[in-house]
């Protein structure tokens, strides 16, 4: 298997949010506040003697380096530092961030010793804490709608069944509205109106919709001042209606074909795209002049993308690769060539001696075959 690559990636979720630290032992974890907290060093399996004092390492959850929500700590990134840490003989305790644009700071201003999850080196970052060399390359990549190979099944998938059903139920409504109106105006006159309410309102129902599909009453003779004011009333109502059923149906059609369009970085322009704030993405859309909308987690740009509330998701490959496999199903498709090319790192504070150590442990891993073990047992092989 290659040095670190971008591939596909096996199914995972993408969760951004926690505030717990916990132990890196196999045990249950240690309880902790933050990484602003004084965290004691908790010793890991397979230390070989205790060492210096223990490290507090940052994470936050990114899957695939970081999963979200488990009871310890799982993913790329921390099989790479369990390694690490049993390489170099460190006790380390982990530290979750709030989010992935906390672990940085997290480390600049001395609230842990070393932050890695899925950390895109890059020059301005460069001068703010030091990187090891990078254990994984990765880029960015654009995340759609899937086309599904049946043309009707994907018609019906892109109808915005919502908004048809709360359009019906205020079609119904102005309906029953006009119905009675109708039976004001005829029921001293006529007959059929001359029976109980709900009987009579099911003639008016179905005068009502005779006015809406044809313009006309039915009577010629004497229809009557109000009648003459209340059909073509009834009727522009009708085709207001109509109308807007075909715009909304029209409109979903329009943006499911703006969307299948999108195929590389140079169809964006344009489009609604959604990325994370804070991000190289982000800063990648913004260089380009391309505004974007804010995506808050896995479950928010599904949303989003499933709505119609973007066109598009740009982030980092292997993460949008998990997105849509695990909450895609089949709705979801990664499209066009990785762009903006990206290595990960672990971060460590400007001039820490620690720096050296954990290069001499990659590089050691690189050679003995551990590291492509580990990237086998997150990452599809033959990729």
């Amino acid at each position: 298997m290659s040095r670190p690559g971008v591939v596909s990636v096996l199914c995972g979720i993408v969760v951004l949010g926690s505030n717990v630290c916990g132990s890196a032992s196999a045990a249950a974890p240690i309880a902790s506040e933050d990484c602003n907290a004084t965290i004691q060093a908790t010793p890991i399996i397979g230390s070989d003697a205790p060492g210096p004092a223990g490290l507090r390492v940052a994470i936050a959850p990114t899957a695939p380096f970081v999963l979200p929500q488990t009871s310890t700590p799982e993913g790329f990134s921390i099989d790479i530092w369990n390694e690490i840490a049993r390489r170099i003989h460190r006790d380390f305790t982990w530290c979750a961030v709030a989010k992935p644009t906390d672990l940085l700071a997290a480390v600049e201003h001395g609230n842990a010793d070393v932050a890695i999850s899925a950390i895109t080196m890059t020059p301005d970052r460069e001068g703010k804490v030091d990187f090891s060399m990078p254990y994984f390359d990765s880029g960015l990549q654009i995340l759609v709608r899937a086309n599904s190979d049946n043309s009707l099944l994907s018609t019906l998938a892109s109808v915005p069944w919502r908004a048809i059903g709360q359009f019906v139920g205020m079609t119904a409504a102005i309906v029953f509205v006009l119905a009675n109106l109708v039976w004001l105006m005829e029921r001293r006159r006529d007959r059929n109106f001359q029976k109980p309410y709900w009987r009579a309102i099911g003639e008016g129902l179905w005068i009502t919709m005779l006015i809406i599909a044809t313009g006309e009453h039915g009577e010629r003779d004497a229809p009557g001042a109000w009648k003459r004011v209340l059909v073509p009333t009834m009727w522009l109502i009708g085709v207001l209606l109509v109308a807007q059923l075909t715009a909304t149906v029209t409109s979903s059609q329009t943006v499911a074909r703006l969307q299948s369009n999108i195929r590389d970085p140079d169809d964006l322009p344009g489009k609604i795209i959604g990325t994370l704030p804070g991000t190289v993405a982000a800063g990648y859309l913004t260089q380009r002049g391309l505004p974007f909308v804010n995506v808050t987690s896995a479950a928010d740009g599904f949303q989003k993308l499933m709505q119609g509330d973007v066109q598009a998701i740009v982030y980092d490959a292997p993460t949008l690769q998990y997105w849509a496999c695990r909450l895609g199903n089949g709705a979801l498709a990664v499209v066009g060539p990785i762009f903006r090319p990206e290595k990960y790192g672990i971060a460590l504070p400007n001039g820490s001696p620690l720096r050296k150590t954990v290069n001499e442990a990659l590089l050691t891993m690189y050679e003995d075959g551990t590291y492509e073990q580990i990237h086998r047992k997150w990452f599809a092989s033959g990729s």
